[in-house]
């Protein structure tokens, strides 16, 4: 590796599991590298502008959820207007979510299809969010739009922090929501406090919506939250990516790899205080799965050959 001087920029949502990931990987390659002069860690809202920063080569790394946000980036889909073919995949960290769309009990609703009928207040991400986007194609491939259910009667309430969104529903101000983070205490409470229904996603839509656009089908199983009565077919939202460019010194990303390795132990003491039911990181880290599930973009070949060397591919 180059013994000249560099700088690195890393680059998240400011959501505090990534502001640790990025702190630990950032003070690892400072131990690993004299050279390295300065790292820099962008925490700004949004999982679709890390991908951008570091395709564009704005930034050298990046986090994201779920992996299917680089995906769109590849094949140039939803918010990218060109294919940014330069993404490569280090691997990621295990979190298990699901996107989850629920109505009250006593709305009435039992399916997508009859919220057109039954008019609420439904409470959702804004519009920059990887949650609005698959919402808005899910609706689509239903025949109807957000747009639809507001000629309906349907009040739509824009939030864009995670942990702010089910509080609407729980404190009565909104009647049906539609987000991930299923382990956080939000969901928890909202679900321990009213009698919620989770909504299925039809077959054949999930199905159009992993073809069309590389988002995960998965199942919401029963006893996951109170009011899963049964296993209720939903959309993936799972694992974080840690992503570079294909531009990047095969040996430097071997080094992110081995971090990601060594460091493991470091990542997990953040959540081990917290049940594994409640884990937003699952642990202990399997670096057997980590190179699966990263968004359909090709791993950078140096995070492949450690895996290869270490016996975990």
């Amino acid at each position: 590796m180059s013994s000249q001087e560099f700088e690195l920029t890393l680059q998240a949502d400011p959501v505090y599991a990534f502001g640790i990931i990025l702190s630990i990987i950032s003070d690892a390659l400072h131990y690993e590298l004299p050279s390295l002069r300065k790292t820099t860690i962008n925490l700004i809202p949004g999982m679709f502008s890390p991908v951008s920063a570091v395709a564009e080569g704005e930034a050298d790394m990046g986090l994201t959820t779920p992996p299917v946000c680089v995906t769109l980036a590849y094949r140039g889909l939803g918010p990218f207007k060109k294919k940014m073919k330069n993404l490569r995949a280090i691997g990621s960290f295990p979190h298990d979510d699901r996107l989850m769309w629920a109505v009250t009990e006593d709305s009435g609703i039992n399916s997508i299809e009859e919220m057109k009928d039954k008019p609420g207040r439904l409470v959702l991400r804004s519009a920059e969010h990887p949650v609005r986007l698959v919402v808005e194609k899910i609706l689509e491939a239903y025949g109807t739009s957000l747009n639809d259910l507001k000629r309906c009667g349907w009040q739509i309430i824009e939030e864009s922090h995670t942990l702010k969104i089910p509080v609407f529903v729980t404190k009565g101000k909104a009647d049906a929501v539609i987000d991930e983070a299923r382990k956080t205490p939000p969901w928890i409470q909202l679900t321990e406090s009213r009698s919620m229904k989770f909504l299925p996603v039809r077959e054949d839509v999930l199905q159009k919506m992993e073809d069309q656009y590389g988002y995960r089908k998965a199942i919401l199983s029963k006893g996951m939250l109170r009011g899963i009565e049964k296993d209720v077919p939903c959309i993936d939202f799972s694992e974080w990516l840690m992503f570079v460019r294909d531009d990047m010194p095969d040996d430097f990303a071997y080094l992110i790899a081995r971090i990601f390795d060594e460091r493991k132990g470091q990542f997990e003491a953040y959540f081990r205080n917290i049940p594994l039911e409640r884990s937003d990181l699952v642990y202990p880290i399997d670096m057997k799965k980590v190179w699966r599930n990263v968004g359909d973009i090709p791993l950078h070949p140096g995070a492949e050959r450690y895996y290869r060397e270490h016996g975990y591919m």
